[in-house]
């Protein structure tokens, strides 16, 4: 008896020994997630974010919260938080994440009694189902319970902001003569307050479209000037909406050259603002990348951690097996100890299947890293596009220094110089072969396909077809390889006429379905 005694010692002690470096790889990570915590930042980043409005804020605490990997105790810190999550979301269009967010942020304001909260998440809500769904009557309904948090906290600007949000609402839903009650209501609490002055110009605009609808033109067009006499030159949105108000006017006033004028002018206006809203959003998911590539880093540290975990644990499941094997040879001879050997054999059992769950872990990350991989393949493939484009510039560059020397006899031998190293830079050969390794790991054998289809194309007919499966606009491309959106156009139509197809048949469609 005294030898099972000390053989369930020496397995106790193999257990331990196994598991102690990973308790205490556990207890060094819950101590920086759980100490490391600034609760001011966190409060001090959405008290400024909620009166400022600025995304540098926004992504310098979300950076903070999870770069750290920070799990927020305090339920009054974590609600806002979670709130600061959720716009963040709203703001990448994550409508359905945002959503989550913000459920977890309200139960927590409901429990710590955060009035203010609860209302800044109604209002969010009803922002978010706008985006998310289009259920206009659930947006009004979130919208109305948050005017009544607001108003038991006095929150005037929250007030003005929420009631500007019904009125945009109704006005989606096309309900204008609620448009303008509640626009009225805006303006009202604005010259009462002072606050959000700003929007006015906006409200006016709205409701002279609003008139337009309802056949006042009389008031639509003082509401227009109202608008007018407001808007500067650095208001571009409320200048594109003016336009557009104008438009609508003319509109409903048969009034349809007038109307082709303002239409014309708010196009214009509107595409070179969403280009240069795409490139800031650009920005956003840059910045999120590279969250990202530092949060796989530390899952990479915390994988090698279990591996070495996993190599000790094997090391004390053989010593196990082999104690096993000891105790049914003893068995053999004294069957007094069989019920030890049976309750060893249940906890190595149970070893196991811990083991089995950790593997399926280290599966599922794994997963991860794949995903990880392949972003960055097709980042490398944008940069390899770039590199080309480069490429033609510089030759294009290169072409107008020989333009010039022949018609410049006299031009210094510096330009000659100058357009050997630009044609040093130049080599098309690996640059294309390197291209076209990048974008076959997105679309295997697409080049093979083409050119089975169309044999007689350059390079640069290629490059071309790359640009058009890719869902580049003409404008788009002729910016990327910096020629006339029509020389794009003309490019296009040789292709066509190289691949067989007819004028109005789709180019994109074909090279889709290679």
């Amino acid at each position: 008896m005294g030898k099972v005694v000390l053989l369930k010692v020496y397995v106790v002690a193999c257990l331990l020994i196994s598991f102690k470096s990973v308790a205490l790889e556990e207890v060094k990570f819950l101590s920086k997630s759980q100490d490391s915590v600034d609760n001011s930042k966190v409060l001090k980043a959405y008290y400024s974010f909620q009166k400022k409005e600025d995304p540098k804020i926004l992504d310098s605490i979300l950076s903070y919260l999870k770069v750290n990997n920070i799990q927020i105790k305090e339920d009054s810190i974590n609600s806002k938080a979670l709130y600061l999550k959720a716009v963040n979301n709203y703001v990448l269009r994550r409508y359905d994440v945002c959503e989550q967010f913000l459920k977890e942020s309200l139960r927590l304001a409901e429990k710590t009694q955060d009035i203010r909260l609860i209302g800044v998440v109604y209002n969010m809500r009803g922002l978010n189902v706008t985006q998310d769904t289009g259920d206009f009557v659930k947006a009004e309904e979130y919208l109305k319970k948050a005017i009544v948090y607001f108003k038991a906290t006095g929150e005037k600007f929250q007030i003005i902001d929420t009631y500007y949000n019904l009125f945009m609402n109704s006005r989606r839903r096309k309900e204008w003569k609620l448009v303008l009650k509640y626009a009225d209501t805006c303006i009202s609490l604005i010259q009462k307050t002072g606050a959000r002055k700003r929007v006015l110009k906006t409200i006016y605009i709205r409701k002279a479209h609003s008139y337009s609808k309802l056949g006042d033109f009389n008031a639509a067009l003082t509401n227009l000037k109202k608008a007018e006499d407001n808007i500067t030159a650095k208001d571009r949105n409320e200048r594109n909406l003016l336009n557009y108000a104008y438009a609508e006017y003319h509109m409903e006033k048969k009034e349809f050259e007038q109307a082709a004028k303002r239409y014309k002018m708010t196009r214009d206006s509107v595409a070179k603002l969403n280009f240069e809203t795409q490139k800031l959003l650009g920005k956003s998911f840059e910045r999120e990348l590279e969250l990202e590539g530092q949060l796989k880093a530390d899952k990479d540290k915390i994988i090698q951690s279990q591996n070495r975990s996993l190599f000790f644990g094997g090391i004390a499941l053989v010593v196990l097996i082999v104690l096993v094997f000891v105790l049914v040879y003893n068995s053999k001879r004294n069957g007094k100890k069989n019920m030890e050997i049976v309750e060893l054999n249940n906890s190595l059992n149970r070893l196991i299947e811990e083991l089995k769950g950790k593997n399926i872990s280290l599966e599922e990350k794994r997963m991860e890293v794949e995903n990880f991989l392949r972003l960055n393949e097709q980042s490398l493939f944008s940069r390899v596009l770039k590199i080309s484009t480069y490429n033609d510039t510089i030759r294009k560059i290169s072409a107008e220094i020989d333009n010039y020397m022949d018609m410049n006899p006299s031009a210094s031998g510096y330009l000659m110089t100058v357009r050997k190293k630009l044609n040093i830079l130049i080599s098309e050969e690996e640059l294309w072969d390197d291209f076209k390794v990048q974008f076959e790991k997105i679309r295997p054998e697409f080049f093979n396909k083409l050119k089975r289809v169309a044999p007689d194309l350059s390079v640069n007919d290629l490059k071309h077809c790359t640009y058009v499966v890719s869902n580049l606009k003409s404008k788009e491309v002729a910016q990327l390889i910096n020629v006339s959106p029509r020389s794009v156009e003309t490019t296009r139509y040789r292709i066509k006429k190289k691949i067989g197809l007819e004028k109005d048949d789709s180019l994109y469609d074909l090279l889709s379905n290679l």
